[in-house]
């Protein structure tokens, strides 16, 4: 298989779907303007991504892991507490050694209502080396399971 990235229907799996996952608010990760400080839509959102991760952890080989490869985030309104942000991972493309998705940041039981638009790409890598490594068969399939799972809404 070449270097290039190739989109998931190319892989043999679908980009449609998406991966939720509920983060805390607490009154703490507010900032002196009383809105959620920058830093917490990130680790929101890194959150997220080890609970797509976590529990595919044995599929990795000895040594491999997920490095975080790009993360950029658009702050489009000011979020504040209480509540709970709601992450929703848009799977985009699975390459050889990557995966990026999008991602938008609500406030939970505000769907109509984005707070951040997300983007991230993470590769798997041989933690030694710091080389990328291809996805494992059974990790790649169980990835498209998972966003295959869901389905897909419009607005990323």
């Amino acid at each position: 298989m070449p270097d290039s990235v190739l989109s998931a229907p190319e892989q043999g799996g679908s980009v449609q779907g998406e991966h939720r996952h509920v983060f805390v608010l607490r009154w703490a990760d507010m900032d002196a303007l009383q809105h959620v400080n920058n830093t917490v839509y990130f680790r929101a959102i890194e959150e997220a991504r080890m609970q797509i991760f976590g529990p595919l952890r044995h599929l990795f080989g000895p040594g491999i892991g997920v490095v975080l490869a790009r993360a950029e985030c658009d702050f489009l309104k000011p979020m504040s507490w209480p509540g709970n942000i709601e992450v929703v991972h848009h799977l985009v493309r699975i390459g050889r050694s990557s995966m990026e998705c999008n991602i938008l940041i609500r406030k939970q039981g505000e769907p109509e209502i984005l707070y951040a638009r997300s983007r991230a790409v993470v590769v798997l890598s041989d933690l030694a080396s710091g080389k990328s490594s291809p996805w494992p068969a059974a990790l790649l399939e169980q990835l498209q399971r998972q966003f295959a799972a869901a389905p897909s809404h419009a607005g990323v």
